[in-house]
């Protein structure tokens, strides 16, 4: 009986706590909301980075950026605009496309993406109005 008690007092912490909440995935979140990482997003992140492409052409892999929260925990009710552009560009080169999308369940997804010179050191930013911006890593456009 003794277990019982101590678990319930446990739990009553916790649920004081909405941070604690939103980590153990229990109450209402950090936002208040569903406390299944539901808090409201503060930042975007590159979650599946631009590979290496021939300029001018579209590169073979998707570039997503998430719209997450504080906790790194995706947003799924971000749907606002995501623009993408070179934050890094030692060419001046273009950046083509569709590079501005809107999230999908706190998701943006880059598919047809081009660069249109050959370079080294390239890296994109994302931005999307009052969210902190998120950069990919450096890569590389061939000829």
């Amino acid at each position: 009986m003794t277990g019982v008690l101590i678990l319930a007092t446990v739990a009553a912490a916790v649920a004081c706590d909405p941070t604690t909440e939103a980590i153990l995935g229990l109450g209402g979140g950090v936002s208040g909301g569903g406390g299944d990482s539901s808090a409201v997003a503060t930042r975007l992140v590159f979650t599946q980075q631009p590979q290496t492409t021939q300029a001018t052409a579209a590169m073979a892999t998707a570039v997503l950026v998430e719209a997450q929260n504080d906790l790194g925990a995706v947003d799924t009710s971000y749907n606002g605009l995501v623009t993408l552009a070179l934050s890094s560009n030692p060419d001046s080169a273009a950046l083509g496309g569709n590079f501005s999308v809107s999230a999908i369940f706190g998701v943006a997804t880059f598919s047809n993406l081009t660069i249109s010179k050959a370079d080294t050191g390239y890296v994109l930013t994302a931005g999307s109005g009052a969210l902190t911006a998120g950069f990919s890593s450096k890569f590389t456009i061939t000829p």
